[in-house]
């Protein structure tokens, strides 16, 4: 079989560093390179070039194998991916709280079972703030590969065996549907179509494809290579640079750093300019130890992340890290991924037994991870009830009430109260039924996302003043609607609430003004309110005694509210909570807020007690 695409080509080696520089830079967060997360389908398109060569090679030779494939799959993922999940492991029991360590066991398994693509669809948004905080979220794309690759070889024995001359169609046919399914998926559930195998197999059969191309039609000319090559760079370039965290991905915009991918595995060679340029000692080297790089950076950005005092690195730190990344690439590539790979050290039996073992040393670590709730034992005995819930039950108790009077109509036999604003107004539901506030009253619920904000009456070009560009699609369909006017007029209580921007508040005595509301009805804007996230208050001597300053965007929103709105709407929230500074606890000792900003059911109970007992909401609490 003719196929130049199997012999070693640098150039490849070199285009993994455009890939994986691209994705780490991205991960730093220093939006440098706002679409480097296209490095992830660069590397799917070059493995299934790579892996189809070798695959067709063996059947045409008659040494198909599908135990060898596998063996040598082991080879080339696992003992890297072992060593940085071990070492990932002591970091995580020594900076992770409970929660996070539980849920960092969880996703240990997913990764030994090679289906973290599905635990995180199911976890994170991939380009959700939370998720910069998981050390194995990258982990995703070896779990989609690994599941393709279940499949793939023995659907190619299959067709090379049987019905040799459908393989090209089938492909052909599978990919354009998978890509459509990504495209129609993007839009209804983003997260399934970045995760899952069925919506991203068309890049890495895009890859096989090209590599049956070339296969069965040979290398290009040297001018044709050219302006492939040329292109298909210029094409990876422009997605690494233009492309953000709005652009609907993976959809038909994937095609455009696929495809540019799939041009210079076609016209880049030894020949051409760009293949020169790939094929430079600095790309090859980076290439070479791209896969122990893509390992190692998500976990030590992940912990930086996690143990800065706002969660937000120093950039300088950042880019420490990356060149970290690639000091700790070259090591684990020279003395883990290099040895393994050397059949004459070690055999197929002695890959298959060290790898179980190591399979089953890091899922027991993880069994113990979850067993004992993240190592609890580790943290004093007064702090262990407030940091083993995680999140995400925290914050089951913010929305889940709310979204039962979400939009509902309004009452004809009840006063009504509509109740509009993003999660604070989720807290200020829970204030209400906490303290049993507005009891008479019927309550309807409009949720805004704290990004839009209010902009009631102003144009939408006008908007852009203020919502940032990537928040713009999503914003345009979360604003006050006809209906949600008409409900807002015809109720008898109105009240905002939201954690309030600067711009947002400016322009809140306008919004008032532009709803056209009745001078009969009572009109309240909470303000916002601030608290310290779980992890800073471990590190008090004192929580529970400890007070703290809101932060100066909150004190300055606030006085902007109190200057801007007429008086007896504006209600104070950090005069009232806050006078002499922030409680982190209860009376009680109980935990006020779990993250800083929105509240526990103590939290809800004692702050709303507190703006309850005061007017103007005092004339709605029994």
């Amino acid at each position: 079989m003719n196929s130049p695409g199997l012999s070693y080509r640098s150039e490849i080696d070199g285009l993994r560093a455009v890939a994986v520089l691209p994705v780490i830079l991205f991960h730093t967060g220093l939006h440098w390179m706002p679409g480097g997360y296209v490095g992830v389908d660069i590397f799917f398109v070059i493995s299934g070039f790579l892996i189809t060569g070798i695959l067709m090679r063996e059947l045409e030779a008659g040494k198909f194998s599908i135990l060898k494939f596998y063996e040598r799959r082991a080879r080339r993922i696992l003992p890297a991916l072992f060593f940085v999940m071990a070492v990932t492991a002591v970091l995580a029991t020594t900076f992770m709280l409970p929660y996070e360590l539980r849920d960092f066991g969880r996703s240990m398994i997913a990764v030994i079972a090679f289906i973290s693509n599905i635990f995180f669809w199911d976890e994170a948004n991939y380009f959700a703030t939370a998720a910069e905080r998981l050390p194995l979220l990258h982990t995703w794309s070896l779990s989609v590969e690994e599941q393709f690759y279940i499949l793939f070889p023995i659907a190619l024995w299959f067709f090379w065996n049987y019905w040799r001359r459908g393989l090209v169609p089938a492909m052909v046919v599978i990919t354009l549907s998978s890509l459509v399914l990504a495209e129609v998926m993007v839009h209804r559930s983003p997260s399934t179509a970045f995760y899952l195998l069925p919506t991203r197999g068309w890049e890495l059969l895009a890859g096989s494809l090209t590599s049956i191309y070339l296969s069965r039609r040979g290398a290009v000319n040297r001018a044709t290579g050219e302006v492939i090559g040329i292109v298909g760079l210029l094409a990876i370039l422009y997605s690494i640079l233009f492309f953000d965290e709005g652009t609907p991905f993976p959809s038909f915009w994937a095609l455009v750093p696929v495809l540019g991918t799939v041009g210079i595995l076609i016209g880049a060679s030894e020949l051409t300019l760009v293949g020169r340029i790939l094929s430079l000692r600095p790309a090859v080297f980076i290439g070479l130890i791209s896969y122990s790089a893509y390992l190692w950076h998500q976990p030590l950005f992940a912990f930086a992340r996690i143990t800065a005092s706002d969660e937000s690195p120093e950039d300088q730190l950042m880019i420490g890290l990356a060149v970290l990344s690639l000091v700790l690439a070259w090591a684990s590539w020279r003395f883990v991924e290099r040895p393994f790979r050397q059949r004459g050290r070690f055999n197929a039996r002695q890959i298959l037994l060290q790898s179980s073992f190591g399979a089953a040393a890091l899922v027991s670590l993880a069994v113990v991870f979850l067993m004992t709730q993240g190592f609890v034992q580790r943290f004093p005995e007064n702090m262990r009830s407030w940091i083993v819930k995680s999140p995400g039950e925290y914050g089951n108790y913010v929305k889940d009430r709310h979204a039962t009077v979400l939009n509902t109509p309004l009452s004809s036999i009840q006063p009504n109260l509509v109740l509009v604003g993003d999660s604070f107004s989720q807290d200020f539901y829970n204030m209400v039924l906490e303290n049993e506030a507005f009891a008479d009253h019927s309550i309807s619920t409009i949720y805004i996302e704290a990004r839009c904000q209010l902009n009631f009456g102003f144009s939408w070009d006008e908007t852009r003043l203020w919502i940032k560009d990537k928040d713009r699609t999503r914003c345009s369909k979360n604003q006050l609607t006809k209906t949600h006017q008409e409900m807002i007029k015809n109720a008898d209580v109105v009240i905002f609430a939201f954690s309030w921007r600067d711009w947002s508040a400016r322009r809140m005595a306008a919004v008032l003004q532009n709803l056209g509301l009745d001078t009969e009805q009572k009109v309240f804007v909470i303000g916002s309110k601030r608290f310290m996230s779980r992890r800073k208050a471990m590190q008090l001597d004192d929580p529970a005694a400890t007070r703290v300053e809101p932060p100066v965007k909150d004190t300055e929103t606030t006085q902007i509210l109190r200057e801007v709105l007429p008086y007896g709407i504006f209600v104070d929230t950090l005069a009232l909570l806050c006078s002499s500074g922030c409680p982190l606890f209860t009376p009680n000792g109980e935990l006020i807020s779990h993250d800083g900003s929105h509240l526990t059911s103590a939290g809800a109970r004692y702050v709303g007690g507190i703006l309850f007992a005061a007017p103007p909401l005092s004339a709605y609490r029994p």
